[in-house]
């Protein structure tokens, strides 16, 4: 057996279903790949797309910047903030247009 990354699988009755078109060739490694560890088909596929998934949901997580810029950043949002004229006044005039605005 293989040491695999790990996933929290959603607990309870699995209801949902996806069909999956792909190549001769790319079935055959799915099939290697998932004896190898032990794990049936649909589970080795299954398991492969949420870790694709929790990947895509660190990296939409994180912000990239270069050292400066992160730290340009840093001294931005620690500044006083500035008072900028009459948008006092359109936020109290927006009270009650924009839905959960308060």
């Amino acid at each position: 057996m293989f040491a695999l990354e790990t996933v929290s699988l959603t607990p309870g009755k699995m209801e949902a279903r996806k069909e999956v078109r792909m190549h001769r060739a790319d079935e055959e490694r799915i099939r290697a790949a998932a004896a190898a560890t032990g794990l049936q088909e649909a589970d080795f596929i299954r398991q492969a797309a949420l870790l694709r998934a929790q990947e895509v949901e660190q990296r939409m997580a994180l912000s990239i910047l270069p050292v400066e810029a992160f730290e340009a950043f840093k001294a931005a949002v620690a500044a006083p903030g500035k008072k900028v004229p009459g948008l006092a006044q359109a936020a109290q005039a927006s009270k009650g247009i924009l839905k959960n605005a308060d």
